[in-house]
């Protein structure tokens, strides 16, 4: 089993890590030392707005936009080495992302709690985006009851699309397995993305019959998620309406997150069209129809129960 300094070093998001990445590590030390003496002085987060969705399913877009207020703080990059120090998968047999509200520990809530207070203070709100907290509603409740939850949502033929995309890239890595996987196309020694229930059954599956279960469950928790969470701290988002008319979007997510809507966030919101956040191949409609047709078609029997809960129709134009 890896130590626990080798795991913490494989959740850095990078792995050949240079000068610049060591300076912005540097700047985040500073951040958080400013803050130790409102953590000293019993100080704790403050409604923390968490971004659930599926991967792919332009969350990265999403927070890029929202981090923008000048009310919200967040570590940079998403917080692997925070959510799972204590919850790696290798120090859990390897099983999954899943996470309830009987796995939190007094030890591992304080690290979680700390850290994020280091970077939020007593004056700011966090913001986190970690689609694997799509899987963890439970013991995310469990450790922050005033959360707001913003869940972006993407019609699965797209997201799909864009999950074999990036699953094919050399970018993406998230955990080098014990064993190699079988999955045709793509690097063995790597899973990409998160670990749902029962992934040891698709270690030799299709490459999307993978992506379409990883949207598929992360979209199930989600919904199951939004009938026991007050309406008042769940807000919900298309990823179709972000990108179609980004202002009034943006403008409904912070209305429901009780956030002054900035210049700054609505500039953030106007610049999506010129520039793309964190994408593999350039946005497009229907991309899927050009990029892995038979491939989507074959598992469309695996998306259609979630599409038609989301409200996404098989014959629309996506």
């Amino acid at each position: 089993m890896a130590t626990r300094r080798e795991i913490q070093k494989s959740l850095r998001t990078t792995f050949e890590p240079g000068p610049r990445w060591w300076a912005k590590r540097g700047l985040l030390r500073a951040r958080q030392a400013l803050h130790v003496p409102a953590l000293l002085g019993g100080a704790r987060l403050r409604k923390p707005v968490f971004i659930v969705g599926a991967p792919r399913s332009g969350t990265s877009l999403l927070f890029a936009i929202l981090r923008s207020s000048g009310r919200l703080a967040h570590w940079p990059g998403e917080a692997h080495e925070v959510w799972e120090a204590y919850y790696h998968p290798a120090l859990r047999g390897w099983d999954s992302n899943v996470l309830e509200a009987s796995d939190v520990t007094p030890e591992a809530a304080a690290y979680i709690r700390r850290q994020f207070l280091l970077i939020a203070g007593s004056r700011h709100n966090l913001i986190d985006k970690t689609p694997r907290n799509a899987l963890r509603f439970g013991f995310l409740e469990a450790l922050f009851p005033d959360a707001r939850y913003v869940y972006l949502q993407r019609d699965g033929r797209e997201n799909v699309n864009s999950l074999i995309n990036a699953w094919r890239t050399p970018r993406y890595r998230t955990y080098k397995l014990e064993e190699p996987h079988s999955i045709p196309g793509v690097d063995p020694s790597w899973w990409k993305f998160v670990l749902y229930p029962g992934w040891r059954d698709d270690t030799a599956a299709p490459l999307e019959v993978v992506c379409a279960k990883q949207w598929a469950i992360c979209n199930e928790h989600a919904l199951a998620a939004a009938k026991t969470i007050p309406s008042e701290r769940w807000t919900e988002v298309r990823y179709e309406d972000l990108v179609d008319d980004p202002e009034p979007a943006i403008g409904r997510v912070m209305e429901a997150l009780e956030l002054p809507y900035e210049e700054g966030v609505r500039r953030r919101a106007r610049a999506i069209a010129t520039t793309p956040i964190n994408v593999v191949t350039p946005p497009e409609r229907g991309k899927w129809r050009k990029e892995n047709l038979a491939a989507i078609e074959a598992i469309l029997p695996l998306v259609e129960p979630t599409m038609e809960a989301l409200g996404y129709p098989l014959d629309g134009d996506a």
